[in-house]
């Protein structure tokens, strides 16, 4: 073989090689980017429960007129009322004729179904999604959350009335306007996850088998109507023993036998706060705190404690801890500190009151005491702090009547004697969507 042949052979070996590695980058591209695209197959579609629906359900013997009537009288705007209920609808609405458009399956599902307020939740829908999508506020976006139990599941929310609702948890307002440009988004891979610490709470000792319920089924109503409450909630109980048993690696069951389990993982986790304190705020509640794997406990009477993640720390959180400017203004007065007009209290407050806010995916909790007695046997060693971060908590009740809230939501009865352990696992964090502002 001469040079020249030899030199041919190589050159065409080498540009084969080229060709080769670079239809394999360029196949492995496309791989990469079909990876990245989402399309989802089957949607669920978890709606808003408005104030005027909860209303006519709570009177269904009522006519529009009598209904109105009614409203007035306790000094509630119907017109308002009925207007947001028809704008939750229409987007409701026009996002099933969107899925139907692009030939995804769909199912919608209300979580209040009669006059009782009972929760109606089918936790095999959630299994057989491949997307979550809440339409409604943060409200509706916490409880579709709290129904996921893993990180795997993603849920993405839309604001169904963003003049009237932030929806800090939801896509920005154009998406509403333009609730097709969510898939095409989707389908072209312009997504990222964020995926969000949620709170895991397991409780120890006794009562903690006690049915939960949900907040919504406390609905304010008054007079004559008390009655239909009393009954309601004896209902209630019954019924979510059957509703609410998702039976989430057997953590939740119905022990009715005489042995009964000391330990309960709750299922639900929290995605913005955990809240323990007496059903009666004027209450004080008597709480032993224990921070991370410290053996030391401190004895606290306050208003409750807020145990918050990082999502949760631009909601309850920053509403509990912030400073008005006028305590700034105060504060300055006091020290003899006198403002100028290159700062002022509200810039300063302003700058405090943002520094309240910590990473989504953070992996601490921050917990808050929430008016805390101090004095000269309170709290019990002295040393805690009113607020601060820690990676567990463990918290005994010494309450008369209280209450272990996650969200705002569901809620167990959390009573003297019974303890409970709020943790962060990378495991229980949830999923979100998040499309570009």
């Amino acid at each position: 073989m001469t040079a020249l042949a030899l030199l041919h052979r190589k050159v065409s070996g080498t540009q084969q090689l080229f060709q080769t590695a670079t239809l394999f980058a360029k196949q492995s591209y496309i791989l990469s980017r079909n990876e990245s695209r989402f399309v989802p197959k089957r949607v669920l579609v978890l709606s808003k429960v408005s104030r005027y629906y909860y209303e006519k359900l709570w009177g269904p013997d009522l006519n529009e007129s009598q209904l109105r009537r009614r409203l007035m009288d306790r000094g509630s705007d119907y017109d308002a009322l009925l207007a947001s209920h028809q704008n939750d609808k229409e987007k409701e609405l026009a996002t099933t004729n969107i899925l139907k458009d692009l030939n995804i399956e769909y199912k919608v599902m209300n979580r209040s179904v009669n006059n009782l307020c009972r929760l109606s939740v089918d936790h095999n829908a959630f299994n057989w999604a491949d997307l979550i999508l809440p339409i409604g506020g943060d409200g509706t976006f916490l409880f579709s959350a709290n129904l996921i139990f893993d990180n795997k599941k993603p849920i993405i929310g839309i604001n169904s009335d963003p003049l009237s609702s932030e929806g800090y948890l939801m896509l920005p307002e154009k998406y509403t306007k333009d609730i097709r440009l969510i898939f095409e988004l989707m389908k072209a891979g312009e997504y990222k996850f964020l995926m969000r610490s949620r709170i895991r709470t397991t409780l120890k000792g006794v009562g903690i088998w006690e049915p939960p319920f949900h907040m919504h089924q406390k609905w304010r109503v008054t007079g004559k109507e008390r009655s239909q409450v009393k009954h309601a909630d004896e209902s209630i109980a019954v019924e979510n023993k059957k509703i609410l048993r998702f039976n989430v690696d057997d953590t939740y069951k119905d022990h009715s036998e005489n042995v009964q389990p000391n330990e309960r993982r709750l299922p639900w986790l929290a995605l913005n706060e955990v809240f323990i304190g007496e059903a009666l705020s004027a209450r004080t509640s008597a709480l032993d705190i224990r921070l991370g794997n410290a053996n030391l406990s401190f004895k606290v009477k306050s208003c409750g404690l807020c145990a918050s993640t990082g999502t949760g720390s631009t909601s309850w959180h920053r509403a509990i801890n912030s400073l008005s400017p006028q305590t700034v203004d105060n504060i300055f007065r006091v020290g003899g500190i006198k403002l100028d007009s290159s700062i002022n209290a509200t810039d300063i407050s302003s700058r405090y009151n943002g520094q309240l806010q910590f990473p989504a995916e953070d992996c601490r909790i921050a917990y808050t005491i929430r008016d805390m007695i101090v004095g000269r046997t309170l709290p019990s060693p002295k040393g805690i702090q009113p607020r601060g971060f820690c990676q567990k908590l463990i918290i005994r009740s010494h309450c008369f009547d209280a209450g272990l809230v996650l969200d705002g939501g569901i809620a167990v009865p959390f009573n003297d004697g019974t303890v409970a352990v709020l943790e962060i696992h990378p495991e229980d964090s949830l999923r979100t969507i998040i499309l570009p502002e």
